[in-house]
This record gives structure tokens, C-alpha cells and sequence, in this order.
């Protein structure tokens, strides 16, 4: 346990209708001191997530114009031993999965679907560490927890912007440079999709969270949709008796066309497509249940909070169903007030609880802390 007793917050520098309009996936935003409680995890904790063989780590070693070198976890303690003194950065993904208290960082972004948010990402550079000019596919907040980091921002960016063939990641052949800013501790950087980046730490013990963001491809969904429509679909072959005699052999008629795109059509069920869709939605990037909750650290900077949700947990509401890191659970009308609750923020009250946990809400969350979803505090 750590001796800071703040949870890490985060807080628009106008209202989200401004910056949903302004700048959500239209525009950057550079905003110095909005955000706080960032002490936790140092170093060593996010280290020591790196030698777990669940979670996804990086280690980047490169500078200009290289050469780049790039490790992929799990690490053993011995690696960050050799490293020297600058030009490396430790990426460790999902780290709110994992650390639950992380994760209450993300109900201050509560301006958008949580089923739009994936994880946190949290990078520690030595002075001079980087990953090189890049673009995202998704929109991130970029958070400056210690050290300083120089931002360059260049133009909007796609498949088609050469990148360099010299090195294992993925940096951008070219970067014209149109905006700068220096990142202090707490300042935040928005970034939509495409925009060029380069973040370059100028201390060592340079830690930023990276706040992503959930885009689902379509072309994803609809492999899932179709998968969970044929999940219990037997053979439908094609069929034609009392046809009449072909006309030309070589050629397919229309109307064959017509009604074997229709038949498989059909077979994609709206039903089992919706269930697919949350299933996804509600699936986490990584699974961190098995990482235990602290506790003592949430009750120190929060007497009031009565339950909190893991970091690994992901809710979605729909209609009388709300879905738990992929599975759906249905809801009695008296159970639908406590799921709402709980699937809109990641700790709880205990007058916020006594308000909407009825019998029926007691029984289901009960389950849900035994499957170590909740814990209480």
C-alpha cells in the first residue's frame, strides 16, 4: 500500500456540450492542470505488472532517427537492469484493468458511453524516451502524471501516410510540426483519430496515462453478428426441385442469385446480432479479476464509498439486460435501478446504494461480488 490518500480525477476545462461540439474527434486540445491525484502507480508497480504474464507490456529503446528496438513482454527483472540512463519507455497496457483504483480515474469522463472507453494505458520514459511521430486510430487523452514530456502535433494522418520501413514500429516517414506544447504534471492533451503525434520525455521518471477509446470496426461487428446468428444453425443447403431445364450452362441466372443472397441473409438473426454487438462491447481488453482490489487506499481518500467495481469489469444496460464482461444478465423490474447505478460509475455510496438495493438487487449483487466484479469496502 502507498501513502497518498487522492484518487486520480480529471476535469474539462469548459462544459462537455462545449467539448463535445468543439473538439470531440474534430480538434485537439491542450489542457494545463485537469487533472490530479496521478502519484500511483510509480515506477515500481507498474515494473512489477510487466513480469505477469496476462498483461501487455512494451519496452521501446530508440531515438531520431534510431536505431529503434522494440521487446514485447512478459519481462523478467533483469531487463530493466541494462537499460541506460535515457532514449527507453516502458508501455504498460490496460494497467485500470489491473489496479483498480487506476480505474476510478475514468468516472470523470462520464460525458460519454462507458462502453466507449477501453482501458489506460500508463508509459515511464527515461529522459529522451519516446515511440517515435505516430497516429491513432482512436481518440485518446493524453495525462501527464510526473516528469515532462514535449508534444509535437502534426497533420491528420491515414492508411495511406508513408511510414518508415526501418524500424518495428509504427512511425511515420514524415512529421510537419504544427503545434508544440510542453506537458506538465496534471496537464492533459486530447487528441482525435489520425492527428500525428510525437511525445518525447524531456526528465527521467516521465510517467503519462493514455485514456483510449473504444472503435469498433464494423467489419468486426459484423463477423461477430453473423457467428452468433449461425451459433445454433443447422445445415441450410441449397435446394432446387421441379426446376426447369437450363437454357446455358455457363451462366448463373439472376433470380439463382437473388434467392441464395436472400436465403443467407436471412439466416443473420436481429436478435443474436444485438446479443453480439454487447457481448463485444462489453468484452475487456484483458482480464484483471484475478488482481486484488486495494481497499484501504479507496477508504483513505474516500470514507463515504460503500462498494467500488474492479477495474476489470466492464458493465452495459440494455433494456431488462445488463451485460458483465461479455454476458448478459436479465433484470427484474426492482434489480434495474441498482444495475443502472452500478454500470454508470466504478464506486458507490452508501446512500446511493440504500437507495435502489432492494431484496432481488441484494441476491444479484451478492453473485456479482463473489465472481469478484464488486468489492466491498
Amino acid at each position: 500500500m502507498h501513502d497518498e490518500s487522492v484518487l486520480p480525477r480529471f476535469r474539462l476545462p469548459m462544459t462537455p456540450e462545449d467539448f463535445l461540439q468543439r473538439y470531440w474527434q474534430r480538434a485537439s486540445l491542450f489542457m494545463p492542470g485537469s487533472a490530479s491525484g496521478l502519484e500511483h502507480p510509480d515506477a515500481d508497480t507498474l515494473a512489477g505488472l510487466t513480469l505477469e504474464p496476462e498483461v501487455e507490456s512494451r519496452l521501446i529503446e530508440g531515438a531520431g532517427n534510431g536505431p529503434w528496438n522494440l521487446r514485447q513482454g512478459p519481462f523478467e527483472a533483469g531487463d530493466f537492469a541494462s537499460l541506460g540512463e535515457r532514449d527507453w519507455t516502458l508501455l504498460v497496457q490496460s494497467v485500470d484493468h489491473y489496479l483498480t483504483e487506476t480505474s476510478l480515474l475514468l468516472d470523470d469522463f462520464d460525458f460519454l458511453p462507458g462502453w466507449r472507453i477501453e482501458d489506460i494505458m500508463i508509459s515511464y520514459a527515461a529522459e529522451g524516451g519516446s515511440v517515435g511521430p505516430h497516429f491513432d486510430q482512436y481518440d485518446v487523452f493524453l495525462i501527464q502524471a510526473s516528469g515532462r514530456r514535449h508534444w509535437q502535433l502534426g497533420p491528420l494522418c491515414d492508411d495511406e501516410t508513408p511510414q518508415r520501413s526501418d524500424t518495428p514500429l509504427k512511425m511515420l516517414a514524415d512529421m510537419p510540426v504544427i503545434e508544440e506544447h510542453i506537458a506538465e504534471p496534471g496537464d492533459v492533451l486530447y487528441l482525435p483519430p489520425g492527428v500525428a503525434h510525437h511525445g518525447v520525455a524531456l526528465d527521467s521518471d516521465c510517467v503519462t496515462w493514455s485514456v483510449g477509446f473504444r472503435a469498433p470496426d464494423y467489419r468486426d461487428l459484423l463477423a461477430e453478428m453473423v457467428a452468433e446468428s449461425l451459433a445454433d444453425v443447422g445445415p441450410a443447403l441449397y435446394q432446387d426441385p421441379g426446376r426447369t431445364p437450363t437454357i446455358d450452362a455457363g451462366h448463373l441466372q439472376p433470380a439463382e442469385l437473388k434467392g441464395m443472397l436472400e436465403r443467407a441473409f436471412d439466416l443473420l438473426n436481429r436478435e443474436a446480432a444485438a446479443s453480439a454487438v454487447c457481448r463485444w462491447l462489453s468484452t475487456p481488453r484483458q482480464s484483471g479479476l484475478d488482481f486484488l482490489i486495494e481497499a484501504e487506499q479507496i477508504r483513505a481518500a474516500d470514507p463515504d464509498t460503500a462498494l467500488v467495481r474492479h477495474g476489470g469489469a466492464r458493465l452495459i444496460c440494455l433494456d431488462n439486460l445488463i451485460w458483465i464482461n461479455g454476458e448478459p444478465w436479465p433484470l427484474n423490474p426492482d434489480q434495474k435501478p441498482l444495475a443502472s447505478l452500478l454500470a454508470r460509475k466504478r464506486r458507490y455510496q452508501h446512500d446511493e446504494l440504500a437507495a435502489v438495493l432492494t431484496e432481488g438487487g441484494r441476491a444479484l449483487l451478492n453473485d456479482w461480488i463473489d465472481q469478484g466484479y464488486f468489492a466491498e469496502l
